[in-house]
């Protein structure tokens, strides 16, 4: 469910145009941090019905360039692209609620250096990653066009 216009989505640090498949829920955006939800359903799943590494890498993704942007005060979010991505998968998870957390750890005005953990409803570590974003005013013509 993604109720947000492209306007308003630049703005708040993320895209309308992820993937339905990683749609995060109940987003809690501090400075420069984001905390999601994501419900693995067995679309999400590989054959061995374990969440599938894909899914993984792309809902880090997601929550970073969330936290990397963010401000509890929608005027002060940044839209933030993606320069690079370092996984570590550390367990498994099937089925069910995941929590996601990133935060950035460094970074100047146009560039900033995030890290993210996944884990299932009770707690256990999924993956962890570390990633590189640049940042741009969400409201430039440039980033409405990225």
């Amino acid at each position: 469910m993604n109720d947000i216009s492209p306007a308003a989505s630049a703005s708040a640090g993320t895209s309308t145009n992820q993937p339905p498949s990683l749609q995060v829920e109940n987003i809690e955006r501090g400075i420069g941090s984001a905390t999601a939800t994501f419900n693995a359903g067995p679309e999400h799943l590989n054959i061995k019905g374990m969440l599938h590494g894909g899914i993984i890498a792309g809902l880090m993704d997601v929550i970073m360039a969330i936290g990397a942007g963010s401000h509890p005060d929608p005027a002060k979010r940044r839209f933030s692209i993606t320069l690079s991505l370092s996984m570590n998968f550390i367990g498994s998870a099937g089925q069910g609620p995941l929590a996601l957390r990133a935060e950035t750890v460094g970074g100047g005005k146009r560039t900033c250096f995030c890290e993210s953990r996944i884990e299932d409803a009770v707690g256990n570590l999924i993956a962890t990653a570390q990633g590189a974003f640049k940042l741009m005013d969400a409201g430039s013509e440039r980033a409405a066009n990225s």
